[in-house]
């Protein structure tokens, strides 16, 4: 029975990494979550009962801890959305970790965990309010407060105990060689984060490049003409590898751009499945959405069956809601896309939700987000990946067939330019106005490519996307 805490500690090990292989959108996911939350505050209350508080096993449970946190961090963080202020918090917090621990080192010659209330209550409210960042980030934020005094505490603990938690065998230092010793650890700590700081300093070339570009931003800024009191938007022009713009890391709902991302994630799922574009899929007209943009639709009656080629050509260059909904069915739902976002390197972008989950529910549209930027930079890495398989080709020329917003983004390019495009829409309001986006790729006639995207909100008209791409295109 004396070894039971050790045992609970080395299985949140195994469960940890056993979270790796899950996915954070699964049951068994939360499940060895929780089991594993409640094994950390088993394990300690067992040793207590049991009498069996050992040095050993205090150090695996705090091992048992980082690879518990370290784990849920890798799999949670893409997935959460948290304010800079935030991050900013965390990082505080981690250095005075780090402060903590150097300081132990120099105190006792090993790194020093102190089990106290606040570090337990900090962990307890942390594994309960994480999950709950996926809705508010209102619990987390009381949780790095508890955590912030915790780590505090720590220390003070750590120095305050020093005469008496010093390790046999271990010869103490006086008080003063002590406190010196402490002196030049916090101030090589301060030395290195200034470092580290100075390293990022820009070369001249690069601040050339800098105030080039805040420049163009801020020509396009004073240019940009007035929409509407109701209308915002976003926008940008990613040129030369450089990106300019206006508000262009705001988050905007995407409506139907999101069937970009989508059909990349539906390119990469045929290809791992060795699936072809001609495969089909059997559609009962009765099981899809009547009231909703759907050319396909006009296309059969009862039942039909539709190439995969056929879905992307309806979903891409007509924006039918149908072909996105049977993709989201067929090939895996909002979840998986978004995880594919994340393992191209797209942390903007959010898939939350399917056409059907928006057309019930209008006002949770942006659960389906991006930024100017972000689909920008999506875009440009289509560009050079459009001729990795026969998917990504295939999608290449549906979006450069697109039949949509030709009075958005391609009414502001030259007459002999051409673009690969896709738009999107929001519902309209009572007062007639509707959010309207249009992002793609302007092939120049001299071989040379832009790339914009432009979010509006609340727009009167197609024609302000139009205005706002040709502002950009002028820079």
């Amino acid at each position: 029975m004396k070894h039971l805490p050790n045992i609970l500690s080395s299985l949140r090990i195994v469960g940890a990494f056993a979270l790796l292989l899950s996915n954070v959108s699964s049951s068994p996911f939360w499940v060895l979550y929780i089991v594993c939350g409640i094994s950390d505050i088993a394990d300690g209350w067992l040793a207590r009962k049991l009498k069996c508080v050992t040095r050993t096993g205090a150090l695996l449970d705090s091992l048992a801890d980082i690879c518990f946190v370290a784990c849920c961090a890798w799999k949670l963080l893409p997935i959460l959305e948290l304010p800079h202020w935030l991050w900013l918090w965390a990082g505080i917090i981690v250095a005075i970790k780090v402060v903590n621990q150097l300081s132990a080192l120099v105190i006792y010659g090993c790194c020093y965990f102190p089990h106290t209330l606040a570090n337990k209550w900090a962990g307890f409210l942390l594994f309960i309010t994480v999950p709950m960042t996926l809705w508010s980030i209102a619990p987390i934020s009381i949780a790095v407060i508890v955590a912030t005094f915790a780590a505090i505490q720590e220390g003070h603990f750590i120095r305050r105990n020093a005469p008496r938690q010093t390790r046999s065998g271990f010869q103490r230092k006086g008080n003063e060689t002590i406190l010196y010793d402490m002196r030049k650890i916090v101030t090589l700590v301060y030395a290195f984060v200034a470092t580290a700081c100075l390293a990022q300093e820009p070369t001249d070339g690069a601040a050339r490049a800098i105030r080039a570009r805040s420049e163009m931003a801020e020509s396009c800024r004073t240019k940009a003409k007035p929409i509407s009191d109701s209308t915002s938007y976003g926008a940008c022009i990613l040129r030369n590898g450089s990106i300019v713009g206006i508000n262009e890391n705001e988050r905007f709902a995407m409506h139907s751009v999101m069937k970009f991302p989508q059909a990349l994630y539906v390119a990469n799922y045929l290809s791992r499945k060795g699936l072809d574009l001609d495969d089909t899929i059997v559609v009962d007209k009765a099981d899809l959405m009547q009231d909703t943009w759907s050319p396909m639709l006009k296309r059969f009656e009862g039942v039909k069956a539709f190439s995969f080629a056929e879905l992307l050509e309806l979903s891409l260059g007509q924006s039918d809601n149908n072909a996105s909904e049977l993709l989201f069915k067929y090939c895996g739902m909002p979840q998986a896309v978004e995880k594919y976002m994340r393992k191209l390197g797209f942390h903007d972008t959010h898939v939350r939700m399917t056409e059907e989950q928006m057309h019930k529910n209008p006002a949770k549209t942006i659960a389906n987000s991006s930024t100017p930027t972000e689909m920008v930079r999506l875009f440009e890495w289509f560009y050079h990946h459009k001729d990795d398989n026969q998917y990504l080709t295939f999608i290449w020329k549906a979006m450069a067939d697109c039949s949509t917003g030709l009075k958005r983004i391609p009414a502001a390019i030259p007459t002999d330019a051409r673009i690969v495009h896709k738009t999107g829409t929001g519902f309209p309001s009572t007062e007639g106005l509707q959010d309207m986006n249009d992002a793609g790729i302007i092939l120049m006639p001299d071989g040379n490519h832009a790339i914009i995207a432009v979010f509006t909100t609340h727009s009167p008209s197609e024609a302000v996307i139009s205005n706002i791409a040709r502002q950009l295109l002028e820079q």
